[in-house]
C-alpha cells in the first residue's frame, strides 16, 4: 500500500461527508505454503469467544471499571471485544511478547485500559460549561478505549498467516482482512491451526507504521457495532470525537483531534509491551486438549463429585434454565476450595462431552453475566443435586 493510499483512507474517515470515492480493501498476497511443525497450532473452531473472554475476566473487569460506562455505552463496547475475540480468536501479538495463544486480545486489553487510564490526566472540551462536559465524559472514555482496543489490530492480521496444520489439507490461508479468524475456522471446520509470521517489525517498540494503522479503518465497520459510530457524532459536536478516534486509531494528528489522547494511545501500546515483554518464539506455548498429567483413571469419578458440589452449593437465585439446560454462573458457581480451579473443571467437562455450547462458544453472557451450560442429561442428573427450595420456581425459566 502506498503512502498516497494511506493518506487518501485516513482522510476519507476524518471528513465522511465529503469522501469521494470509496478505497478497494487489500487483498491478501498469495502466501507460499509454509512448513509447518506438527506439534505446533491453536485450537480451533469449537473454541468460542466466550471461553477466550473468560480467559481474560479479571482484566476485562479491571477495564470495566476504568470505563465506568453507562448500560448502552457499555454494550457497544462489549460488541466491539466480542468482534474483535472472533476476528483475531487464540492469535499470538508478537513473535517477541504477548506470545501465549489469544495473546493479541490481552495485548488489545492491555491497551485499552491504559489509553483509558490516560484520559483521567488530559483536559479537553474546553469551550463547555462543567455539567456538558461531564455529560461528555463516557464517551471520550468509550472512544479512548475502543481507540486502544483496536490500535495493534491491523498490524497483527497483516503480518500472520494461517493455515490448517494438517499437511494433507489444502484450505487456502485464512483471508485475514475479509472474514473473522473464528469463522473461518468454522467454515471449514478446521479443529487446528498454524500462524506464522511474515513481515512483522523485530523491533516491537518501533511506532506502527501508517500501512498498518491504515488498516486499522479498514478493519473498523466489520469490528465496532453501527451505533458506535453514530454515537461519536453527535449534533453541534463540529466532529471532535469522531476526528480524535479517527485519529487515534491511525496515529495522524490533526487539527481537529485531541493530540494528547492521540499520543496516549501509542504510549499505552508501549506500556503493555513493557510490562508484558518475553522474548522467544510466538507457538512455543500450544493449546491442546487439556489432559491432567499424572490422574490415574480412577480419579477421573471425582469430576462427577466435584460437580455435585458445585450444584449442591448453587443459592435460588442462580439457578437457571436454557430449554433442558442448566445454566451455571462462570466461574462464579466454584466457591469450594476442595475442587480444582475454574478452568482446570472446564477443559475437563468440556472433554467429557458434558457443556452444552452455544453459539459455538462455551461460556456465554446471559443477562450480562458469564455463564455455562451443561447438557441436558447431565442436567437432568444435576435435579437429584438441588434442594427442593432451589428448585422451587427456578426450573422453567427459560
Amino acid at each position: 500500500m502506498t503512502a498516497s493510499k494511506v493518506l487518501t483512507i485516513i482522510n476519507g474517515w476524518l471528513h465522511p461527508h465529503h469522501a469521494d470515492e470509496t478505497v478497494p480493501l487489500p487483498n491478501n498476497p498469495p502466501e507460499p505454503r509454509q512448513p509447518i511443525q506438527p506439534a505446533s497450532g491453536c485450537a480451533g473452531y469449537q473454541v468460542g469467544t466466550g471461553t477466550i473472554l473468560h480467559q481474560q475476566q479479571k482484566l476485562v473487569e479491571q477495564l470495566n471499571e476504568q470505563l465506568n460506562l453507562p448500560a448502552e455505552l457499555q454494550q457497544l463496547f462489549d460488541q466491539t471485544l466480542d468482534h474483535l475475540i472472533h476476528w483475531l480468536h487464540l492469535l499470538p501479538a508478537h513473535p517477541q511478547h504477548h506470545c501465549e495463544p489469544a495473546g493479541a486480545i490481552r495485548h488489545a486489553l492491555e491497551t485499552a485500559f491504559w489509553s483509558v487510564t490516560a484520559m483521567q490526566q488530559i483536559h479537553r472540551d474546553h469551550d463547555l460549561y462543567p455539567d456538558q462536559r461531564r455529560a461528555r465524559e463516557p464517551l471520550w472514555r468509550l472512544m479512548a478505549g475502543v481507540a486502544g482496543l483496536l490500535y495493534d489490530s491491523g498490524r497483527m492480521t497483516s503480518c500472520l498467516v494461517v493455515q490448517q496444520s494438517s499437511a494433507e489439507q489444502s484450505t487456502e490461508p485464512w483471508p485475514a482482512f475479509q472474514q473473522p479468524l473464528g469463522s473461518w475456522l468454522q467454515q471449514h471446520r478446521i479443529t487446528q491451526y498454524s500462524p506464522h509470521w511474515k513481515q512483522c517489525d523485530t523491533d516491537p517498540v518501533k511506532p506502527l507504521t501508517q500501512e498498518f494503522t491504515a488498516i486499522n479503518l479498514f478493519l473498523l465497520p466489520q469490528l465496532t457495532p453501527r451505533a458506535f459510530c453514530n454515537i461519536l457524532q453527535p449534533d453541534g459536536d463540529n466532529g471532535m470525537l469522531w476526528q480524535t478516534f479517527v485519529s487515534a486509531l491511525t496515529g495522524q494528528k490533526n487539527g481537529y483531534g485531541v493530540s494528547q489522547i492521540i499520543h496516549a494511545v501509542e504510549l499505552a501500546r508501549l506500556k503493555s509491551i513493557k510490562l508484558h515483554f518475553e522474548h522467544g518464539e510466538a507457538l512455543n506455548q500450544i493449546t491442546r486438549p487439556v489432559k491432567v498429567k499424572g490422574q490415574p483413571e480412577a480419579e477421573k469419578d471425582d469430576e462427577r463429585s466435584w460437580l455435585e458440589q458445585i450444584i449442591r452449593k448453587l443459592h435460588a437465585k442462580d439457578i437457571k434454565w436454557a430449554k433442558e439446560s442448566l445454566l451455571l454462573p462462570w466461574p462464579d458457581a466454584v466457591k469450594s476450595e476442595k475442587t480444582p480451579e475454574p478452568d482446570i473443571l472446564l477443559r475437563q467437562w468440556n472433554q467429557r462431552g458434558w457443556l452444552r455450547p452455544v453459539g459455538n462458544q462455551i461460556v456465554f453472557r446471559r443477562n450480562g453475566h458469564l455463564v455455562i451450560a451443561l447438557q441436558p442429561d447431565i442436567s437432568r442428573q444435576c435435579k437429584q443435586w438441588l434442594s427442593t427450595e432451589s428448585m422451587t420456581g427456578k426450573q422453567h425459566d427459560q
